[in-house]
């Protein structure tokens, strides 16, 4: 079983690929909390893998939520591993997956890292076609390194893209994240068509439609950006901050 969370297709990519490998099954954590699933029967030769983005060296905030809630029916010490996905460093985001889970009585087996394509847009700009490709290509000997340990049950931290000093990273970024994940930067233009899609990919229903256009109904998100990079008239920005910095979708997974 693998539960995953992916925004702009990143994580989803990483997520189907392990499991055309392993032949698990996966669970969109989007769906899970949505739908408020939360408990889960597992086999007693099952894998059970965790595969998200890193947020500010740290885990996205529907993954600390989710993890808190889940019941694991015949959990029994399976082999257990966390693949994280980023723009360069995942810092102490696995560490932080293994306190959230020994709390729920579940030891980590292994932890990958995969670098693919920065998309924080608040930050960043977007690479070029070309320079997208070449990084997915390159992610490409990380997802095989992950698949094939994953397979063999590979116990340790596989970790490449760490960092220097991943806790430091993480202990000096990540409070800006989970302090700051207001709703309130989110601007709509004149753009939009009112479609809904933003509504409908919202892992935490932050979004609602009124007058046909999106207002943000919560005051904190998980600050996944899926609403700003998926909508098809790029009428969704934070403040001023992405302008000129592009959009992203993984490429090679179907939205």
């Amino acid at each position: 079983m693998i539960f995953y969370f992916s925004a702009t297709g990143n994580s989803k990519y990483a997520a189907e690929r392990i499991a055309d490998a392993t032949d698990d099954r996966l669970v969109f954590l989007r769906d899970a909390v949505r739908g408020r699933r939360y408990r889960y029967e597992v086999g007693r030769e099952e894998r059970i893998g965790f595969v998200a983005p890193t947020y500010f060296w740290g885990l996205p905030s529907i993954l600390g939520f989710f993890l808190e809630k889940l019941e694991l029916e015949g959990y029994t010490n399976q082999y257990v591993y966390v693949v994280l996905t980023c723009g360069e460093h995942t810092g102490g985001a696995a560490d932080q997956m293994a306190k959230l889970l020994k709390k729920k009585g579940i030891a980590l087996s292994a932890q990958f890292g995969i670098p693919m394509v920065d998309n924080y847009v608040p930050m960043f700009k977007v690479a070029d076609g070309e320079e997208i490709e070449r990084k997915l290509d390159e992610a490409e000997e990380y997802i095989d390194e992950a698949r094939r340990a994953i397979r063999a049950r590979g116990i340790g931290d596989y970790n490449r893209c760490r960092g220097m000093v991943p806790g430091m990273q993480t202990a000096a970024l990540y409070p800006l994240y989970a302090r700051g994940r207001s709703t309130k930067p989110f601007v709509v233009t004149e753009q939009c068509i009112g479609c809904g899609l933003c509504q409908e990919i919202c892992p935490c229903g932050a979004i609602s439609l009124a007058g046909g256009k999106p207002e943000w109904r919560k005051s904190k998100c998980v600050r996944c950006l899926g609403c700003l990079h998926r909508c098809p008239v790029e009428a969704i920005h934070w403040k001023t901050a992405d302008e000129n910095r592009g959009r992203y979708y993984n490429p090679r997974v179907e939205p």
